[in-house]
């Protein structure tokens, strides 16, 4: 089987000229599309990792920023990111990426799947 193919993506339409978000695409080239949400951590190795491992598995996959380009492995500040958090905007980010996902060549489904952890996951 061949590698995993990631990388840092802009998603359109999301407000910001950050790139946002983190693609996935398996050793096939394609698959069933799945969005993993970050921890309050931020968009950290770790959910890079999980993105890579659900590639692996046939997934492509999207993680996006939702705090644009900020992390941190402190607590506090980890609290503060999330408690400032704007969820009206998390909530476009997290339209335009199924968006994003929903019309990715590589994405064979018209639906998409959704997991997350800590923050991502209330």
């Amino acid at each position: 089987m061949g590698l995993v193919k990631h990388s840092i993506v802009s998603i359109e339409g999301m407000g910001t000229d950050v790139a946002i978000g983190y693609l996935a695409v398996p050793p096939t080239g394609s698959g069933a599309g799945v969005i993993v949400l970050q921890e309050w951590w931020g968009l950290v190795p770790h959910i890079k990792s999980v993105a890579d491992w659900f590639a692996e598995a046939g997934y492509v996959t999207v993680a996006p920023d939702l705090f644009d380009g900020k992390q941190t492995t402190a607590p506090d500040e980890a609290e503060r990111l999330f408690m400032t958090l704007n969820i009206e905007q998390a909530a476009i980010k997290l339209q335009q990426t199924i968006e994003f996902l929903k019309s990715h060549e590589a994405v064979t489904t018209e639906k998409v799947g959704i997991v997350g952890f800590c923050m991502g996951g209330n």
